[in-house]
Parts: structure tokens; C-alpha cells; sequence
């Protein structure tokens, strides 16, 4: 009997594939699941409570120049020149006074942002609170301080709004795509490394590959439903018999402990065969009976696997491998 650790034997990749799409489903469903918890969670993160909702409106404001001593035309107004003046008297004032009571001037300088995009006698005036009504209000009280500041400073000759919009709800971009995405990857990856895992720590018995990573007794063969296989098994009983004289056909069964008079039997036959229920017994267990049966002095002649599925095998050596036997055969 081999000393071997089943932990740190080389993986069965053909094996391992077979097994994992028998599991196809399981993993479909763990892709599918995870996607569709991706999408409930990110919708449930980007769905914003009432009170925490932002609305934003803008005014396009065209603003009409005077000229200065020189006869040249103001220019020293840009994006942050104006952002300071709407914060300031007299504007600000002026937008205080175009609004109700209960709005100070905290909340106006909060909301209002002025910005020079490209062209200089073009402001655009954006505004955004939690209400939508609150920015109407906000916005058309700042057009109308613009508007009589222009008539009032004497760098311009005139300011009106030229565009204006009602409020509307700030809506972020949609991350839906990429959440489905990475739950479904999530899903893929973890139910792969989950039966990667199981895998490799399940040493139950399939071929006979599973079997000589235990013993280095001759693998018998399969009883099996497929005819060249049963063919093979026979042959190689046969010739053991011939060889060795009476065999025993020793059944293991997951946890089975053989009996005196059993292993008194197995004591007197010329060889022992041991046979295996097709993926039911694990190597660790088996590697345990084969040391029961050498302190027992029973002389292990062969291994083989019996229920065997027929399809499972059929994939594992191809289906090529069976009907050139058949053929052979006849």
C-alpha cells in the first residue's frame, strides 16, 4: 500500500471538468442569484431618501457690457468673479428681497453656483436644494436681482435671462450594467472556488486513477453496465483464478467492518479482490481496510469498481474508447 498524502496528489483535470458539469446547474444558479442580489443591492444604495433628494434648475443669463473710460468693454468678469458677487450685496440682497420670509441667506448661497462655461457675457446660474419648489423660488429670485443689477452697475447696459428651466430631480448615473456584472462574477467566481475546494478534499473512489493514488495493487476493472467494460472485468478475474487459484470477492461498503468469519475466508482464498461501490467510499477509508485485511494476512490481489455510471465513464475515457472495444470484441 502507498504512503501518500491525497491532499498534494496531482489533480485529475479531466475528472475534475467532468464533475464540474455536473454541477453546471448549481453554478448557473449561483451566477444568476448573485447578479440578480447585485442589481437589489445597488438599487437599494441608490434609491435616496425623500429629505435627501437634490433638484436642480439653471438660467442661461446674457449679460450686456458697457464700456469703460477707455471706450473698451468690461472684461474682468469670469466664473469666480460672479460667484462671488451672487453671494454678495448687492446681490444677494437683492435675491433676499425677491424671496418669502422664511428663506435666509445661508440656504441662497448654498444653492446658488455662477459659472462663465465659454463665453463671457453668458452666465449660467445653477441652482439646487432638497425641494423642488424651494429651487424655482431660489433661481427666479437670483434672475431678477441680475436683471436689476444690470440696470443699476455701470459696467453693464443690460442683463435678462435668456433661457430659464423648473426645477428637476438629480438623478446619478445608472451602475446597473456593472452591478448585474459583478454579482454575476462574484457568483461565478466564489461557486467555482467553493467546488474547487470540495474537490480536492473529496478522496471518494471513481476510476482506478482514485484507486493507484492508494495502492499499488492492480486495478480489476469495472462492473459495469457498459459490455466492454464487464468484458474486461471478467477477463481479468478469470485470469487471476487461473493464476492464483479461489478468489474472494470481497464487497466494501461505505463504513462496513468485516466480520471474523469473513475475514477467516478471505485468510484461506489464494487471493482477495476488493470491491468498491462507484464514488460511494473514499480513498481514506478504503486505505484503512486494505491495512486491516494486510494485519489480517489476506493477500490483496485486485481492486474494482462495481455500480459504476456507465455515462460517467463514458466521458472520462471517451465514448471512442467504448465502441473500438465493441468492435474489437466481435
Amino acid at each position: 500500500m502507498k504512503d501518500r498524502n491525497y491532499v498534494n496528489d496531482a489533480m485529475d483535470l479531466k475528472k475534475y471538468m467532468i464533475c464540474l458539469m455536473g454541477k453546471i446547474s448549481l453554478i448557473l444558479g449561483a451566477v444568476i442569484g448573485c447578479a440578480l442580489l447585485g442589481a437589489l443591492v445597488y438599487a437599494g444604495v441608490r434609491t435616496v431618501p425623500e429629505s435627501e433628494r437634490e433638484y436642480q434648475a439653471f438660467a442661461k443669463v446674457y449679460l450686456d457690457f458697457a464700456a469703460d473710460e477707455t471706450g473698451e468693454v468690461y472684461q474682468a468678469y469670469n466664473g469666480y468673479t460672479w460667484n462671488d458677487l451672487m453671494a454678495a450685496d448687492p446681490i444677494m440682497e437683492l435675491t433676499l428681497q425677491n424671496l418669502p420670509a422664511d428663506y435666509t441667506r445661508e440656504e441662497a448661497e448654498a444653492a446658488i453656483k455662477a459659472e462663465i462655461l465659454s463665453d463671457i457675457r453668458l452666465l449660467t446660474i445653477t441652482v439646487t436644494t432638497n425641494r423642488a419648489e424651494r429651487t424655482d423660488a431660489i433661481l427666479s429670485a437670483a434672475v431678477q436681482a441680475l436683471e436689476t443689477y444690470g440696470g443699476q452697475a455701470k459696467e453693464f447696459l443690460e442683463i435678462h435671462a435668456i433661457r430659464e428651466t423648473e426645477a428637476g430631480l438629480v438623478v446619478a448615473d445608472s451602475r446597473m450594467a456593472q452591478a448585474v456584472f459583478v454579482g454575476a462574477f462574484l457568483g461565478l467566481f466564489i461557486s467555482l472556488l467553493g467546488f474547487s475546494l470540495y474537490y480536492v478534499m473529496d478522496d471518494r473512489v471513481f476510476v482506478a486513477g482514485d484507486v493507484q493514488k492508494v495502492t499499488d495493487v492492480s486495478f480489476v476493472g469495472y462492473v459495469s453496465e457498459a459490455e466492454t467494460l464487464e468484458q474486461d472485468y471478467e477477463k481479468n478475474l478469470a485470469y487471476l483464478r487461473e493464476k492464483l487459484g479461489d478468489i474472494r470477492i470481497c464487497e466494501l461498503d461505505k463504513d462496513k467492518s468485516f466480520s471474523g468469519e469473513e475475514l477467516r475466508d478471505m485468510r484461506g482464498a489464494g487471493g482477495v479482490v476488493l470491491s468498491l461501490p462507484f464514488g460511494a467510499v473514499h480513498g481514506s477509508f478504503m486505505a484503512y481496510v486494505i491495512g486491516q485485511l494486510k494485519v489480517q494476512d489476506c493477500a490483496l490481489c485486485g481492486v474494482a469498481i462495481r455500480d459504476c455510471d456507465t455515462r460517467f465513464l463514458r466521458r472520462y475515457y471517451g465514448s471512442a474508447f467504448f465502441t473500438r472495444r465493441e468492435i474489437a470484441e466481435k
